[in-house]
């Protein structure tokens, strides 16, 4: 792609990959086991949609062997880049490499499922550190599980985006317990170091059979706090999700309704990656 193509392709902010498994097989321990979802399989979903840029989020079951994602990465020449997992003991040459492989950020996950004992002191000079290479770190966790952290961080540089909205619940988004911490991301997303990524809405509506449309007010809402640090990714392959797997291509439509415009969906898809990526 020449210059100007990159500078105006779609992103994808949110994908994983899964083997193949003869190339990369998961570890006897792995947290869970999905299905395979190759690297090859996720490019045929972005030729359909009209999107030639992403981001590859290591996946939790690949723990910290980066090799897939470092593979699908050099298979792009650079126009997608990576979100790792670390544990801290990784050495600067170690993180350097990744850094020349693409990688761009680190992921924190607080949920359940996937949070290891949380130690916000630990965590905060795993931020700092990545920070000074210009790396973002993606926040995983319920509206409740993140606000606390984005508190105790208020003063970190680093770049932080809330990932996938903070997950909040669609159903109950009237309820004033979810409105007061709605309130308060608002009120951390004014800071320039502090990003959002609308995406999960099949998430966010499920189990229920409530159409995704009664979440746009939320959404939009969220964008209006950050719109020139709101970012947006489709969680291909949607692992681990309940329910029926989404169409992504709904799954773009809607982002682009909840924009509401030609330009607020160019800077979500286009511009805003851009600054983030590179």
């Amino acid at each position: 792609m020449s210059n100007v193509e990159l500078e105006n392709a779609r992103w994808d902010c949110h994908t994983h990959i899964y083997g193949p498994w003869h190339d990369f097989p998961l570890p006897a321990d792995a947290v869970y086991r999905p299905a395979a979802a190759p690297m090859s399989s996720l490019l045929d979903v972005h030729r359909k949609l009209g999107i030639s840029r992403g981001v590859l989020v290591q996946a939790a079951c690949y723990g910290s062997d980066h090799s897939a994602l470092l593979d699908a990465i050099a298979r792009t020449g650079g126009r997608y880049r990576g979100v790792a997992l670390l544990d801290g003991s990784e050495s600067d040459d170690q993180l350097r490499a990744l850094h020349e492989g693409g990688v761009r950020g680190i992921r924190f996950n607080f949920m359940g499922h996937l949070a290891a004992e949380v130690d916000l002191d630990r965590l905060r000079t795993q931020a700092e550190r990545v920070g000074k290479l210009g790396w973002h770190v993606l926040l995983h966790g319920r509206l409740a599980q993140v606000l606390p952290v984005l508190d105790a961080w208020r003063a970190l540089e680093t770049l932080l985006v809330v990932d996938h909205m903070g997950r909040p619940d669609g159903v109950d988004s009237s309820e004033s317990a979810q409105r007061e911490l709605l309130w308060d991301l608002h009120a951390h997303l004014q800071d320039q170091r502090r990003w959002i990524k609308l995406s999960g809405v099949d998430r966010m509506m499920s189990p229920s059979a409530r159409p995704w449309q009664e979440a746009e007010p939320l959404v939009r809402d969220l964008l209006a706090a950050a719109p020139e640090r709101a970012i947006w990714g489709s969680d291909w392959p949607h692992p681990n999700i309940q329910g029926d797997v989404p169409d992504d291509a709904k799954l773009l439509e809607f982002i682009e309704s909840v924009c509401g415009g030609p330009e607020a969906a160019h800077d979500v898809l286009v511009r805003n990656p851009l600054r983030l990526y590179g």
